[in-house]
């Protein structure tokens, strides 16, 4: 086996020599392929999803939700504005002017055919037409609404019953159309609405694991190449590195897409992982190719020491990586599982973009810097013969 191996990656340093830009084409195209599926990737914001369904307890929640209804609870709260300095400011949020609002949002909101039910204050009133100060207060006090408010009568809250749905999308739909219920209500002075519950904040959960994706991946970026360019002591030595791993990146992104799998909040930062774990492939290939053309081998020979020495260990190295995040897939739970396959991938790419990307990056940069100085000497011995011919 080890033979074979050995034999198959001296072999493939030939051929990376011999047709270096016509695999630099075909890497490319694969990269255009496979980064088409980016646009399909999406991130899954239901966490049920990823919670192991065969248990007993999962099992009798999804009976539940299927004979009763898998609605979602949206709190709508009502609050004091202590900023809001008026003598026609709210102080007591039992303030009939408070309660009118709930009245209407109440009726607004039943009119939705997503709402199941609302329950509020507002409850209390149904099938009134007119509600006077004095009935309003009457019936407060009398109908035990004291659940609905805080202690120190600062917050009233509004429950939503809605059916929704688990897709982000739909959660983000209700949430501009219950907002634009409580735009559209009138409001006394000295109050402020919001909405929570469960569904609103996963969503806000999930913005916020998407914005710190972006960002982390930028931040690990930056940080990353900083240190290539420092450890290299060269632009282009660092871009070498850096470039065949972020083509391992865009391989796995879009295989996930093109693939339907999508990011959950394990998976995530899927991104900035890969670029810490995958960098090391591509600084082994590097500094063993400069190791040995330094001791003036040709490119063939410096190219099959380094893709045979290197290529064993990387692969060894990369090999039990993959086997370690792969074994992930035998948790009981989901979450893991797709932790674990997605790593596994990640590695897979990133190792095989450091033993096919990397040699052909390299080949090409040499003879890009090879067929430079000769122009420049070439341009510099034109010049020199212009000169020694006008001195005749």
């Amino acid at each position: 086996m080890a033979n074979f191996l050995e034999t198959y990656l001296m072999k493939l340093a030939e051929i990376q020599k011999k047709h270096t830009k016509i695999l630099a084409v075909i890497v490319i195209i694969l990269t255009i392929i496979l980064g088409i599926g980016l646009k399909d990737l999406t991130i899954n914001s239901d966490f049920r999803k990823e919670m192991p369904k065969e248990l007993p307890i999962f099992q009798l929640n999804d009976k539940v939700s299927g004979k009763f209804g898998g609605e979602d609870t949206v709190v709508i709260a009502v609050q004091i504005d202590e900023s809001v300095d008026s003598k026609e400011a709210v102080r007591d949020i039992r303030d009939p002017r408070v309660i009118q609002s709930l009245i209407f949002l109440d009726r607004e909101l039943r009119g939705e055919t997503t709402v199941t039910s609302v329950t509020s204050p507002a409850s209390f009133f149904r099938g009134k037409n007119a509600y006077s100060d004095e009935e309003i207060t009457q019936t407060l006090r009398d109908g035990g609404a004291d659940a609905f408010f805080s202690r120190n009568y600062k917050m009233v809250l509004m429950y939503v019953i809605v059916d929704i749905g688990s897709g982000e999308d739909q959660i983000q739909r209700f949430n501009k159309l219950a907002q634009k219920h409580i735009d559209y209500t009138p409001k006394p002075p000295g109050v402020k609405f919001g909405i929570t519950g469960q569904p609103i904040l996963r969503m806000t959960i999930f913005d916020l694991l998407k914005r710190d994706a972006v960002y982390t991946l930028i931040v690990a970026a930056t940080i990353i190449l900083l240190l290539l360019f420092i450890m290299q002591r060269s632009y282009t030595q660092a871009f070498l590195i850096f470039a065949p791993l972020s083509i391992g990146l865009i391989w796995t992104m879009g295989t996930l897409g093109w693939l339907g799998i999508p990011l959950s909040v394990a998976t995530v930062a899927l991104s900035s992982m890969l670029l810490g774990l995958g960098v090391e492939y591509g600084v082994f290939v590097l500094s063993r190719y400069n190791e040995e053309r330094a001791k003036n081998y040709s490119q063939l020979d410096s190219m099959k020491t380094t893709v045979h020495a290197i290529g064993t260990a990387v692969i060894g190295s990369g090999l039990t990586t993959i086997v370690g995040f792969g074994v992930l897939s035998f948790a009981s739970v989901p979450l893991m599982q797709h932790l674990g396959q997605t790593l596994a991938l990640g590695i897979a790419y990133c190792l095989l973009a450091a033993l096919f990307v990397n040699p052909v990056f390299i080949l090409l940069e040499e003879d890009y810097e090879y067929w430079n100085t000769h122009r420049k000497l070439a341009k510099l011995s034109k010049k020199k013969e212009e000169h020694i011919k006008r001195e005749r």
